[in-house]
């Protein structure tokens, strides 16, 4: 039987017992209650079933959101282990390519201030300790000249080759050698090409390895 008919048929025997108006109104409002708080918890509950699915919607977003920042999270300190580990090696490599270039001019230096050194009772020709050493330096020069050439730009590439004529004029100078006073200068002016090629190279590498953020 639908509501309607059964709410009439509660009120007419009400009023047929003497209820009056006022029986009657009071079970209209109960009854308007009743059915208000039963609308409302159905409208409440699709409210809530629609905020879960909002809820959950969300989540979803949320960790395919996080999962992809994560991945670009990797992705950026994969490639910046890669950039230090290029950076270390690529320091590496031309620190030991100085080291070479100014062991070698060092000695260069040495030879060109003194035709020898006592050292006590012992008297070491400078001639003697260049070529005694001249074969050690070439070994070393050999094995970073294939790298450097490869990862140095053009002017300091250029730098390189000055520095190995002016090492070769002053290898053929010191074959010359001896205790002469036109030799002795021909010794120094030889030397003093080799300090002009060290003093461009050593400003040119500095500025490249600023350039290349590899010194502050």
């Amino acid at each position: 039987m639908p509501q309607a008919d059964l709410l009439t048929i509660v009120i007419t025997a009400l009023a047929g017992f003497g209820g009056g108006a006022v029986v009657v109104a009071a079970l209209i409002k109960w009854l308007g209650e009743l059915a208000a708080r039963r609308i409302l918890q159905n409208e409440s509950a699709g409210l809530m079933q629609k905020l879960e699915e909002v809820k959950h919607e969300l989540s979803l977003k949320q960790t395919s959101h996080e999962s992809l920042l994560t991945r670009e999270l990797e992705s950026i300190k994969h490639e910046l282990s890669l950039q230090k580990t290029s950076y270390d090696k690529y320091l590496t490599l031309l620190l030991d390519y100085w080291d070479v270039f100014y062991r070698h001019y060092r000695l260069c230096q040495r030879s060109a201030a003194a035709d020898a050194h006592r050292v006590g009772d012992k008297i070491t020709f400078t001639k003697d300790e260049f070529f005694e050493n001249l074969d050690g330096f070439l070994d070393r020069w050999k094995q970073h000249e294939g790298s450097i050439r490869l990862i140095l730009p053009s002017p300091l590439r250029a730098l390189h080759g000055e520095a190995i004529d002016s090492f070769n004029q002053f290898k053929d100078v010191m074959k010359r050698f001896y205790a002469d006073d036109s030799l002795r200068r021909e010794k120094e002016q030889a030397f003093q090409a080799i300090d002009e090629v060290k003093q461009k190279l050593e400003q040119a590498l500095r500025e490249f390895l600023r350039t290349e953020h590899l010194l502050k």
